[in-house]
């Protein structure tokens, strides 16, 4: 059983009393943790929020808190939240690669100006059509050639310009 005992001495009494205390298991200062203020999925949605960049009254006026409990739960939380924007700077940066065209394909789009699109996860269109990189280079570099410029250098490109020209 917890049990805390502790004696007062009450003004104008001439004996001290002793007072028993008992403790409800998990309650009180030595127990470290109280009610949680928010459950696990509604303070994972407000760390990642955090993670995002919002502040603190901003958090407070979301999800019904003050400014310090949304403090608190910033401070007492801080390893997952150094966690969680690890991972979205990870995600920004592999997006910022996906994104990222070289220099050659970028004059072959323009080039053929239209005639491209670009879909999800790497895969293109031709005149309507799925082509690889190396088919949009040979067509961008078939218009170049007949506007009478320079190709554009791109590697396994020259055998299917070849094979195109027979």
């Amino acid at each position: 059983m917890n049990m805390k005992a502790y004696t007062i001495h009450p003004p104008g009494q001439a004996q001290r009393i002793t007072v028993v205390v008992r403790r409800a298991p998990g309650a009180g200062p030595k127990s470290g943790k109280g009610k949680p203020l928010l459950d696990p999925v509604t303070r994972d949605r407000l760390l990642a929020e955090a993670a995002e960049g919002a502040s603190d009254a901003e958090l407070a006026a979301d999800y019904g808190l003050t400014e310090q409990q949304a403090r608190r739960l910033r401070h007492n939380n801080r390893v997952k939240l150094q966690a969680l924007r690890r991972d979205l700077a990870a995600r920004a940066e592999a997006e910022a690669e996906a994104t990222e065209v070289p220099e050659p394909l970028k004059l072959a789009f323009r080039t053929l100006d239209g005639r491209t699109a670009v879909l999800r996860h790497g895969a293109f269109l031709l005149d309507g059509r799925p082509a690889d990189l190396r088919r949009i280079v040979a067509a961008a570099n078939l218009v170049r050639a007949s506007a009478g410029q320079a190709p554009i250098r791109y590697p396994g490109v020259a055998p299917l310009i070849e094979r195109a020209c027979r």
